[in-house]
């Protein structure tokens, strides 16, 4: 998957180590928003040819120039570039508690109200603005009515989605149904944690390509062919991944794509750390990250021109994932009497170098961080 191979971006480490003679010790190197599975071309090419399929959610593929370069891109939703006689788009998305449960007993529930919070995580992250539409303002411009993403998605094609665009009826829209949990008893190989200050005062941690594996059988068995015209999305509460070694963690979230039934198959898998472990990626910050990243870039395929030595990023990559130029940079929204983190997302034309910004005020984020588009980056 062509999502960011990524550095460390700054954040406070977890505390003290602790851990079992069983279950490994979790060594905070670098905090990571998004990972990198290994495809084959042949995988890659297979994936782009399931786009379009009927069986798949509502996507678009579309051409778009930069220069004397030209790029080929998948995004879910429909072209706001075209007019729409019905510009709104709805999809399923089913939210998937993940359960953690080690050999030495600890567990890790995002059903379960712990002392982070009088809510549990599923809840605050069902109430939450990734979910619940409301007003949006970028700067002074109103961008309409949505859900965080929507708004996203809205403001960063506001030339089109305008009261006087071509389709000011645009939206992606999310309606979520919380499942069953997937529940993983994790082999102690496969797991490690640290001490945190509240809930069970460990923060656990599991290998990622054990964990993804049970989340692709868990959506290719219990979920089926029917997930493939929906939005899976899986959650976990102050449980994070390490890459193979535990010297390697930790990751926050990513998102991915499978064939499932013979048919496209998009997910999304996220933390929501009540912790306050990850200063910079609290609540929801890292849901809005890869939410983001997925309605823009669902497969990991979409190329532009080197980018990077920015945000997460160490170094240069080349493609239209949103929410990593701008790691560690979160808004605060109040939605029914708690306050949620979010993360300012890239706009299109800081990747494409629109000139001027197809995006509300002519911003190239939003929140107005970049004023500019992307700078070439050669390594």
């Amino acid at each position: 998957m062509l999502v960011s191979a990524v550095a460390g971006i700054g954040l406070t480490a977890p505390p003290a180590l602790a851990g079992t003679a069983h279950i490994g010790k979790i060594t905070v190197k670098q905090v990571r928003l998004d990972w990198t599975p290994t495809r084959t071309s042949a995988e890659v090419a297979s994936l782009k040819a399931q786009t379009t399929a009927s069986t798949s959610i509502q996507m678009f593929t579309a051409t778009v120039h930069d220069g004397g370069s030209t790029f080929h891109y998948t995004m879910a939703g429909k072209n706001p570039f075209v007019t729409q006689t019905q510009p709104s788009t709805t999809v399923n998305t089913t939210l998937i508690p993940i359960v953690i449960k080690f050999s030495n007993g600890d567990t890790w529930d995002p059903r379960v109200i712990d002392s982070c919070d009088s809510q549990s995580a599923l809840t605050r992250a069902r109430n939450s603005p990734i979910f619940v539409a409301q007003p949006w303002k970028f700067g002074g411009t109103s961008v309409g009515t949505g859900q965080y993403i929507d708004a996203f998605q809205r403001g960063e094609f506001y030339r089109e989605t305008k009261p006087t665009g071509i389709n000011p009826g645009y939206h992606v829209k999310l309606a979520p149904t919380t499942h069953t949990p997937l529940v993983v008893q994790v082999p102690a190989a496969d797991a490690a944690e640290t001490t945190t200050v509240c809930g069970t005062h460990k923060l656990g941690a599991v290998e990622i390509n054990y964990l993804d594996t049970q989340i692709q059988n868990y959506i290719t068995g219990t979920l089926g062919a029917a997930a493939k015209t929906t939005f899976p999305f899986f959650l976990l509460g102050n449980v994070v991944e390490y890459i193979g070694s535990t010297s390697q963690c930790c990751v926050l979230g990513y998102h991915n794509a499978i064939s499932n039934a013979g048919g496209l198959q998009t997910y999304g898998v996220s933390m929501y750390d009540n912790s306050g472990d990850f200063r910079g990626n609290a609540d929801t910050t890292v849901m809005a990250h890869e939410v983001g990243e997925w309605m823009n870039d669902p497969i990991g395929t979409n190329p532009t021109k080197p980018w990077g030595n920015i945000g997460q990023v160490s170094g240069c990559q080349a493609n239209l994932e949103v929410g990593d130029p701008l790691s560690g940079t979160a808004i605060t929204d109040t939605l029914n009497g708690k306050k949620y983190h979010l993360q300012e997302l890239a706009f299109f034309s800081w990747f494409y170098h629109s000139s001027p910004s197809l995006g509300a005020n002519g911003w190239f984020s939003s929140n107005g961080t970049f004023r500019k588009s992307a700078a070439p980056c050669t390594g």
